[in-house]
């Protein structure tokens, strides 16, 4: 048995230079931090040489006989993905039971699938015995997603995942570059401090917002112009950090949410700019919406004498806090204990009877 967790993140900015559309010709630039909520795939091999997928999120399993064509299709289509992935790869010789379960609902904005699928990716290598370091785990996610399933997305999420940390995250033509900011041990103590969640209870649909963006990436100036000064912002942020600045750093976040919104009329919405103007009034320096906007988790910079007030406003306007700390490991193969070893011997992950 196997098991891999992978952690969710949270995009400061630059979202969207990650895209090739904009990377390629200009270069991507992003800062982000991985957090401590998590994406988890378990994965054992099966007596019989089945594949089974047990989704917990997701509330759907499928099993599948020896021999049995795996279409990597609509439902779990991305474990199946991952599947016919490994199986090019000569990672799964045999069948398996994969189990995937995460802590926090897809849809909103903290790069769940992207976690998933450097989860997926690093479980299937770990349980051929082909362990991938941080770089391969991330490539192979970016694989999964963008060239097998044609996802329109960039590629911060899963080097986010795959390496953890507080970064600066480079997008060229010639590849990806992480850059951990490298900050003193209190420094990033106060900065997660200061660092809250809210779930606005909305998901929003992230591929056809990125769909959108990158079309009008190839062919609106203002987008393009948009982009180029997110990254600027992005580069700022980096040093403001670096300098140890943590309030210029959220200020730049409310810059940087500002200009987001120009690059499409579903980045925000009339609740989201509530939500947003109601935590300023009550103490937050900057923030912004995560992922792609539209919807899912409200990302605020705040100094701690206002949390307690910024808190109750937001929990009148029936937002949920969602609790969190920097995650500096990245996705990782936990260990097991003796019993779960004994116990990995005997069972398969357990799929419901039909």
């Amino acid at each position: 048995m196997v098991i891999v967790r992978a952690p969710v993140r949270i995009s400061f900015g630059g979202g969207g230079t990650d895209l090739a559309a904009y990377y390629e010709p200009y270069g991507g630039f992003v800062v982000s931090a991985a957090i401590t909520r998590y994406c988890y795939v378990v994965v054992q091999p099966t007596a019989d040489g089945s594949i089974r997928i047990n989704s917990a999120d997701y509330h759907v399993w499928e099993q599948f006989k020896r021999g049995d064509d795996v279409r990597v299709e609509e439902p779990l289509i991305l474990p199946k993905a991952a599947i016919a992935l490994a199986r090019q790869r000569g990672q799964l010789p045999d069948g398996v039971a994969l189990f995937l379960a995460a802590e926090v609902p897809p849809g909103t904005g903290l790069g769940s699938s992207s976690a998933m699928s450097v989860a997926l990716m690093q479980a299937l290598a770990a349980q051929a015995r082909q362990p991938l370091t941080a770089l391969d785990a991330a490539e192979q996610a970016c694989a999964l997603e963008i060239e097998h399933l044609g996802k329109p997305i960039g590629k911060q999420d899963q080097y986010a995942s795959a390496f953890g940390g507080l970064n600066t995250i480079e997008f060229t033509v010639d590849g990806v570059t992480v850059r951990p900011l490298g900050l003193r041990q209190e420094v990033a103590a106060e900065l997660n401090a200061r660092l809250l969640l809210f779930s606005t209870g909305q998901s929003r649909d992230s591929a056809g917002i990125l769909r959108e963006q990158r079309t009008d990436t190839q062919s609106k100036a203002l987008v393009v112009d948009t982009l180029h000064h997110l990254k600027a912002l992005a580069h700022q942020m980096s040093d403001a950090l670096a300098a140890e600045d943590l309030d210029r750093f959220g200020m730049l976040l409310d810059r940087a949410w500002q200009e987001k919104r120009r690059l499409s009329d579903r980045v925000s919405s009339a609740a989201i700019d509530q939500w947003y103007e109601a935590a300023r009034e009550a103490g937050a320096i900057g923030g912004k919406i995560t992922g792609a906007g539209g919807g899912g988790f409200l990302l605020l910079y705040c100094p701690p004498q206002k949390q307690p007030g910024l808190r109750a406003t937001l929990t009148n306007h029936g937002l949920r806090e969602l609790a969190f700390d920097i995650d500096f490991i990245g996705a990782q193969v936990l260990p097991l204990s003796l019993s779960e070893q004994h116990a990995a011997a005997d069972i398969n992950v357990p799929t419901p009877a039909r």
